[in-house]
C-alpha cells in the first residue's frame, strides 16, 4: 500500500468515525462538538474517550 492510499484510508475512517460519534451524541441530547474535533484529529482515541464519557 503506497502512502497516498494509507493516507486516503486513514481519512475515510477519522470521517466515518466522527459521523458514527455525532449521530450517537445527537441521539443522547449531548453536546457533540467537542467529540467531533477531537476525533476528527485523534480518530479511534477521540471515539473512544467519547464512548467512555458517554
Amino acid at each position: 500500500m503506497n502512502r497516498k492510499t494509507l493516507l486516503a484510508v486513514t481519512a475515510v475512517a477519522h470521517l466515518l468515525l466522527t459521523a458514527w460519534v455525532r449521530r450517537d451524541a445527537r441521539k443522547r441530547d449531548v453536546d457533540p462538538s467537542p467529540w467531533d474535533a477531537l476525533t476528527l484529529l485523534t480518530g479511534i482515541v477521540g471515539a473512544v474517550g467519547y464512548r467512555r464519557r458517554r
